[in-house]
C-alpha cells in the first residue's frame, strides 16, 4: 500500500507528463487513423486528468493520502 500512497501523494509529478504525452500521441494516431491506439492513448489521458482533478479536489498531498487511508481502512476491516 505504500506504493499507492506514494503515487497519490505525488500525483502531479506523474500525471501531468502522462497527460501531455497521451494528448500528443492521441492526436498523432488520430491523424494516422489508428483507432485502437487512439483509444488506448485517450484512456491514459482521461485517467491522468481524473487523477489530477481528484488530487486538487481533495486538497493536495496530505488530504489525498488521508482520504485513501480511510477508504482502505473501511474496506479491510
Amino acid at each position: 500500500m505504500d506504493t499507492v500512497y506514494f503515487l497519490a501523494r505525488y500525483t502531479p509529478f506523474w500525471s501531468l507528463p502522462i497527460m501531455f504525452l497521451a494528448a500528443e500521441f492521441t492526436y498523432l494516431f488520430w491523424v494516422r487513423k489508428k483507432k485502437k491506439m487512439v483509444m488506448i492513448c485517450s484512456m491514459f489521458l482521461i485517467c491522468s486528468v481524473l487523477a489530477t482533478i481528484f488530487y486538487w479536489y481533495l486538497g493536495g498531498p496530505e488530504k489525498t493520502v488521508k482520504f485513501l487511508m480511510k477508504i482502505v481502512h473501511f474496506y479491510t476491516l
